[in-house]
């Protein structure tokens, strides 16, 4: 699971000339899509080819596309097309070695992070995660940095008023449905017995793109990620923190409510899509996508710069590349830019005696 000053005005994003000319500039660099998957169906997950809407719809399910009230923003540009032979091209911008702009992109509400284990931790605390995040900003030259690494279990939160009560929900009914849950697990000694969160298993690596109004997008930002599967044990831990925010409480959801328009009124309905699970490395504007951003210089970056997550990466027969223990969970405030966003509480699971 927003940026600042340059989108898309909301025009310009529905016209056809735009949709069809952000589909050829993304089109040239997305890895073809894969007609069948040797993936479990317990271990589903997002595959390459299907980058188109990754975003909007994670955004949507969490009701983000409903209640937000999004600025209306404008693109100061756009890639510059060429119309060579008939076909549109993209003219391929060289990648400059000076910092790229910061994140424009204005994300909103408060979100629920799983913090992962990190190896290699050096002399001054820095995990391998977290050194992969701040050296992909220095790599790419990009704007800045996540703040810290993570994998999104609920993004976009907006049902809550106030950071206190963001944290005082945090403390009570987030850590209570976690802890209650292991507890549960403990108790039928399945395969993940004394876990706070099943591990996390990684099947490789995606470089994608989104424009806000092509193809149902509602970001416009590029991104690295390394995507882990989900499993049942994982979908129905996200529904009961999903529950929370926006099921459970009946002033919660009335607040939800209260910005739709009338014909809209309803209850939100069950989480109906599964678990899109990614640790981002890093994020960019869209126009880094294909230029600065690419799978080679990903791969690339992962083999040279962070051996522990290089498998990931790897063209293999292997379903799982790797595989993460679950740390912590985390809760964050993530309006604004991502400069603005500010950890609220954390929870760890090594203060838990299992």
């Amino acid at each position: 699971m927003d940026y600042s000053s340059t989108f898309v005005s909301s025009n310009y994003a529905s016209t056809p000339m735009r949709a069809q000319q952000a589909e050829i500039i993304l089109a040239r660099f997305m890895p073809p899509s894969s007609s069948h998957s040797d993936v479990p169906v317990h271990l589903s997950t997002y595959t390459p080819g299907e980058d188109f809407g990754r975003l909007a719809k994670l955004a949507k399910e969490f009701g983000l596309a409903r209640i937000r009230n999004q600025k209306k923003q404008i693109r100061k540009g756009i890639p510059k097309l060429a119309i060579t032979n008939g076909q549109q091209q993209q003219q391929q911008q060289q990648p400059s070695h000076d910092s790229q702009p910061a994140l424009r992109y204005i994300f909103s509400g408060y979100s629920i992070w799983l913090e992962l284990e990190q190896q290699e931790i050096d002399n001054n605390g820095v995990g391998d995660l977290e050194f992969a995040v701040k050296e992909a900003a220095d790599e790419f030259h990009l704007g800045g940095a996540i703040p810290a690494p993570h994998v999104t279990a609920l993004y976009g939160i907006t049902t809550i008023e106030t950071d206190e009560e963001a944290i005082n929900i945090f403390r009570n009914d987030v850590v209570k449905a976690i802890t209650n849950r292991a507890e549960k697990v403990r108790k039928e000694s399945t395969g993940n017995s004394g876990k706070l969160w099943p591990d996390l298993a990684a099947t490789g690596i995606i470089v994608g793109a989104e424009y806000d109004g092509v193809n149902g997008g509602e970001m416009d930002m590029a991104w690295t990620e390394i995507s882990f599967a989900t499993s049942p044990e994982h979908e129905s831990l996200i529904s009961e923190l999903y529950d929370i925010f926006y099921r459970r409480d009946a002033t919660r959801l009335a607040a939800a409510n209260a910005s739709l328009t009338d014909e809209k009124k309803e209850e939100y309905p069950p989480r109906s899509q599964p678990w899109v699970p990614h640790l981002s490395i890093c994020y960019d504007n869209p126009e880094g996508f294909g230029t600065i951003l690419t799978r080679q210089s990903f791969e690339d970056f992962l083999k040279n710069k962070c051996p522990t997550l290089a498998a990931a990466a790897e063209s293999s027969d292997s379903t799982v590349k790797l595989t993460r223990a679950v740390s912590g969970v985390s809760l964050w405030n993530t309006a604004g830019t991502m400069a603005d966003w500010k950890c609220l509480d954390r929870f760890e699971f090594d203060c838990v005696t299992p």
